[in-house]
């Protein structure tokens, strides 16, 4: 389940004739409100780190929850993409963050090929009753190949799914991270 706006919109009526161009500010305002609802209701989400490295070094970069208090997920599913011609995921390439050890959870990786010189891996992140605090929930552990050209190699982390303790899912937008390589 996407995370579902308010159906109602609250709407100013004022008896004074207005003039036409105040009724855009009022939609704008109905639009504003209704966003600003949508996202106090939903809230998770996630960052991933950018960094430096130089050719045939490893690089870590971490990826952090962040939800409203009382609204954790138990679980998230995702998957990172990385350009193959760059960067290699390590051995066990995708480790716990702090929080997510702490909290007791596991996380398993599958590899998953794309097309266009990227590859990717698709994660799930789960286990026990403990929601999943704010923090650092995984490290992702890439050594940046000998030959890769110097530039800009962009790690994202696809649309992420939470799902809670009800059973009720969340989508989570994507988001990308650059390894500058030097």
């Amino acid at each position: 389940m996407v995370c579902t706006m308010p159906v109602w919109t609250w709407r100013y009526k004022s008896r004074r004739k207005r003039s036409p161009g105040t009724r855009g500010i009022s939609r704008w305002f109905s639009c504003a409100l209704v966003l600003f609802t949508q996202l106090a209701l939903c809230g998770q989400t996630l960052q991933i780190s950018s960094a430096k490295a130089s050719r045939g070094k490893r690089v870590t970069l971490q990826v952090v929850l962040t939800s409203p208090a009382g609204r954790e997920p138990l679980g998230l599913q995702w998957e990172t993409i990385f350009p193959v011609d760059q960067l290699v995921p390590l051995e066990g390439g995708i480790s716990l963050g702090p929080v997510t050890r702490a909290a007791g959870k596991s996380v398993q990786c599958a590899a998953k090929p794309q097309a266009g010189g990227t590859s990717g891996t698709k994660c799930i992140l789960i286990g026990g009753q403990k929601p999943i605090p704010n923090g650092v929930i995984a490290l992702l552990q890439f050594s940046v190949l000998s030959k890769a050209p110097e530039g800009s190699a962009r790690v994202r982390v696809d649309p992420a799914t939470a799902v809670f303790k009800d059973l009720k899912q969340t989508q989570l937008p994507a988001v990308e991270a650059v390894v500058k390589i030097r």
